[in-house]
């Protein structure tokens, strides 16, 4: 790490002087000897191929630097070494991510889902050069929808058996979602966040940045909306039915206890779509470099879908440290099944709403 830091002229890091923050990859940070507060990052996590990570969020720093300087999409990056597979950037002091400002009582305000919205704007506004990696063409585990392997079976919680239980058997399910693919395969690619989430992002003196770019990617970016606006739905779900105390909620209770997390989600969803919006269009009639045009008409329903998605993949998340699936695994999944099934439908209801 300190060959790096000297290669970039930082000074170096004081073991005695270094903390280390939780998540998937190994990072330290300091103030280096030459007094350079900054964070340093191996990606070397969750099983996944470091080369390629690291690749990823380089191109990212390259398409950044190549855009409009004046917009800082994420903290500033000061270098890297591919054969250490690090990463160093300036340290936002006293930064909290996004999850943790929405567990908070003021919680993720409007006006934070519409900076949300104009990052990922900007982000999809990018140049999206050529050479840039590819998103998945499958965006869901399909082998999994049919059969899991021994070894898969073998490794899973019961949680992760049951959730797959409920994905495997459904045949009109796999049917939306081969359709949403098609759909996602004839939008026009854009530069992705591609891992959207509230934790992604990070405050920070009253401004707000993305980070962890390592699945940087051209795609659908339908992809990074619905996984946003998913994201909010879910902890919305969350906060109404979990804790929930005996006797068990009738039906009609419970359908009203969902009608009013999805309710309190468009709030924030709205906020963040019309957001992205208006960012993108004014960049079109702008010509700003890169903008290449405004969204097109089919991003809502697209957005909507893998919004349902996300419903899913929150379910196999959550699964892998649970030993039952518990009552908001099941209203996600069946509200995430509902929109995943007619999209269309859901657009208004979730604050996907475009201007006739």
């Amino acid at each position: 790490m300190n060959e790096l830091l000297d290669t970039l002229g930082l000074g170096r890091l004081r073991e005695a002087d270094v903390t280390s923050y939780p998540g998937r990859n190994a990072n330290w940070a300091g103030t280096t000897t030459r007094g350079v507060k900054l964070f340093v990052k191996r990606l070397d996590g969750a099983g996944r191929a470091p080369g390629r990570r690291l690749e990823r969020a380089i191109a990212f720093e390259q398409a950044r630097r190549a855009g409009d300087r004046s917009r800082h999409l994420g903290p500033t990056c000061l270098g890297w070494d591919p054969a250490a597979c690090l990463m160093a950037f300036e340290l936002l002091e006293d930064a909290r991510s996004g999850s943790d400002v929405a567990e908070t009582d003021d919680g993720f305000s409007t006006a934070w889902c519409e900076r949300a919205g104009e990052l990922v704007a900007d982000v999809h506004g990018l140049a999206p050069d050529p050479s840039l990696p590819a998103a998945p063409a499958s965006f869901f585990p399909r082998e999994s929808l049919r059969a899991l392997t021994a070894e898969t079976y073998l490794d899973s919680t019961r949680a992760e058996l049951d959730a797959w239980a409920l994905l495997q058997r459904d045949t009109p399910l796999h049917q939306a979602l081969d359709r949403l693919r098609d759909a996602s395969a004839t939008a026009v690619a854009r530069p992705l966040h591609a891992d959207l989430r509230l934790d992604q992002f990070l405050i920070s003196a009253g401004e707000m940045y993305l980070s962890d770019w390592e699945e940087f990617c051209l795609g659908d970016p339908a992809r990074d909306l619905g996984s946003l606006a998913g994201e909010w739905l879910f902890r919305s779900l969350t906060r109404v039915i979990r804790g929930e105390s005996a006797p068990a909620p009738t039906h009609e209770e419970m359908t009203a206890r969902l009608t009013e997390a999805i309710a309190a989600a468009r709030v924030q969803i709205a906020a963040f779509w019309q957001s992205y919006l208006t960012a993108r269009h004014r960049a079109a009639d702008a010509g700003r470099a890169g903008s290449h045009g405004a969204p097109d008409r089919d991003l809502a329903v697209r957005a909507a879908a893998y919004a349902g998605w996300h419903m899913y993949d929150r379910l196999l998340a959550g699964a892998t440290q649970s030993a039952r699936l518990g009552a908001v695994d099941r209203a996600a999944a069946g509200i995430g099944r509902r929109i995943l099934l007619t999209p269309e439908r859901f657009t208004t209801t979730l604050g996907l709403e475009v201007a006739a």
